[in-house]
């Protein structure tokens, strides 16, 4: 995964991750911010989102990620095709990321996925992304989000993922730090940090109720996390213009080999709202302030001050 594929499909124009590259501000390019949810295996629908946005040339300005949306986003953003990307994650399994090792703060060690960014990603900080991006934890010491938005991906992408009571908290900077989505599920604030004027939401974890009683220890944690975050999602769908539910239910949180069932239904809640998702760029769009022409040197006399 270490180098671009690049296939007749598969190519995208520049401006669809160049579009960002310019900062952020009223002059700033138009663009979907992207806000990338947990899921685990469910999460692959995010792929299928990515693939409709790319076919139908829509720019992304930014992309925010929790847990498994945090290692797809920086993926896409580092410069990966969305093909390689899928094709990774339909041989992908919990070994290639996870260590069972007990101890008092888990179950496991997510070591290895911090090993199998470093193996696959195209870049190895955020400041070598092509895209804005943010990455979502939780700091155990505050209950409050940790973002990162800078230094080395590893380090962002297993605090991101470490779910608790499966994976150890992950040390960072001082802080104790676990998985994001106990803070930001769908993490539309994150992106509206970065800039976005237009946030794109996609949310997979909270569809899958079946009323069946969960059968190990994982489902009922997992269970518990989702019922907390199913009653309280004012606190992110507040912050994003269109929200997708990419039909998942039918995906456990281990369903790896469903990568291209989840691709699929990911890609179908995004063409379903591509009518939405053009009307609110070529709104925001008409609402883009003109930039006004700057003075020339000259103008300002002794000094040479330039005024925007």
């Amino acid at each position: 995964m270490s180098g671009m594929v690049r296939t007749p499909t598969d190519l995208r124009p520049n401006r669809l991750r160049d579009v960002a590259r310019h900062g952020h501000g009223p002059a700033a390019p138009i663009g979907l911010g992207v806000a990338l949810g947990g899921g685990f295996a469910r999460g692959f629908a995010h792929l299928g989102v990515l693939q409709v946005l790319e076919e139908n040339l829509i720019p992304i300005s930014c992309i925010a990620g929790t847990s498994v949306g945090s290692i797809l986003g920086t993926a896409y953003a580092s410069g990966i095709s969305l093909a390689r990307i899928a094709a990774v994650c339909r041989g992908i399994r919990f070994r290639d990321f996870g260590r069972w090792r007990l101890s008092r703060l888990g179950l496991a060690s997510n070591h290895r996925l911090g090993e199998l960014m470093r193996r696959c990603f195209q870049a190895r900080t955020f400041e070598d992304l092509l895209v804005p991006t943010a990455v979502v934890s939780t700091d155990l010491g505050t209950g409050e989000p940790f973002v990162f938005t800078s230094g080395e991906l590893a380090e962002a992408i297993r605090a991101s993922c470490a779910f608790p009571g499966l994976f150890e908290p992950v040390q960072a900077g001082g802080r104790c730090l676990a998985d994001g989505g106990l803070v930001a599920p769908v993490p539309t604030q994150a992106a509206r940090a970065l800039g976005a004027r237009c946030v794109l939401g996609v949310s997979v974890g909270f569809n899958h109720w079946s009323g069946e009683a969960p059968a190990n220890l994982f489902q009922v944690v997992c269970r518990a996390v989702s019922a907390a975050q199913k009653h309280q999602t004012e606190s992110w769908t507040g912050s994003a213009d269109i929200l997708l539910e990419p039909d998942v239910r039918g995906l456990d949180w281990d369903d790896f080999q469903h990568a291209d069932e989840a691709i699929a239904a990911g890609a179908a809640a995004a063409r379903a709202a591509l009518p939405r998702i053009s009307r609110l760029l070529r709104r925001t769009e008409s609402l883009q302030p003109k930039p006004r022409p700057r003075a020339c040197v000259e103008d300002r006399g002794p000094q040479g001050i330039t005024l925007p």
